[in-house]
Formats: C-alpha cells, structure tokens, sequence
C-alpha cells in the first residue's frame, strides 16, 4: 500500500526493553551483540512515551505518533546487560527516525504549573498564548514535557 502522506520525520530515541548481551561466533571472529526484548523494526508503529523517546504501540503505552524510518541505531553500544530503566538512564537507547502525520513540530510557551508531559494531548489556552493539557484528544501532541522555563515541545 503506498504512503499517501508522509509529514515530518522526527528523531528519535527508542525504548526497547531489556538489553542482553550474548557472545557470538563467526567468520568475522568473536562479538558481543546486543538483543533487545522489545525490539523496534523499520516500518512498525510507535508510541510517544517520553521526551522524544518512543517504543513499540501496543495500544496502551501512549499516543502514536507515526512508524518507524529508519532501522534503529544505537549511537553507543551497550556493553552489559541493561534492564529497561538502567538502559534508558544510561542513554543506552537506540536512535531512529519516525515517519509522522505532523506538518509542524515546534516549541511553544506552556501555561505554568501545568505539568505536561510527553503524550499528553494539549490545547491552546484561554489566553490564545500559552498550552495547557486538553481535557479530550486533540490533534496535538506534546513530544518533550514542560520544562522549567514552561516551554513544551509540540506535534501537529
């Protein structure tokens, strides 16, 4: 089926559950590779569930915000096993590209004390200056939560 619309394509890091590292024997000679226990292919779905970071939609996880690119790459490579929280803390994550929907991806001035977070769906605010959380689901979506100057990153 061919990609009717295409929109941006954000980067991203990539959330893929425990890492484990194996031995392995080749030609090449000895390696260690890295598996993932929630790996994300290049054409799958992906859900927004932190600050630019996405891992694999299962319906539960967050908004979908588009399909992965590009196949995943990790820009360090792990050399232990990881759980899922030591490896997104120590930025062990993989990085990809995310076909979106989105025709505008921009920061923006959020409402203070709001508390948005990424995949969380927001709205502009009564004043038509600054972002607040939306009661219902909206066409926008915040990628990167409020940080302390109140400004959140968005998608739509």
């Amino acid at each position: 089926m061919a990609n009717m619309h295409k929109g941006i394509v954000l980067p991203v890091t990539v959330v893929e559950g425990n890492i484990t590292i194996t031995d392995t024997f080749s030609v090449k000679g000895d390696e260690q590779k890295a598996t993932y226990s929630n790996p994300v292919k290049e054409g799958e779905a992906v859900a927004i569930i932190g600050d630019l970071q996405v891992e694999k939609a299962d319906g539960s996880n967050g908004p979908v915000i588009g399909f992965v690119d590009d196949h995943p790459e990790p820009s360090v490579d792990p050399v232990k096993n990881y759980t899922k929280a030591e490896a997104i803390a120590a930025e062990m994550l993989r990085q990809c590209g995310v076909a979106t929907n989105f025709t505008d991806v921009r920061e923006v001035p959020a409402k203070a004390g709001e508390g948005i977070a990424a995949g969380d769906y927001v709205e502009i605010g009564a004043d038509g200056q600054k972002f607040e959380k939306a009661s219902d689901v909206t066409p926008i979506i915040c990628l990167a939560g409020q940080n302390s100057e109140n400004i959140i990153t968005i998608g739509r």
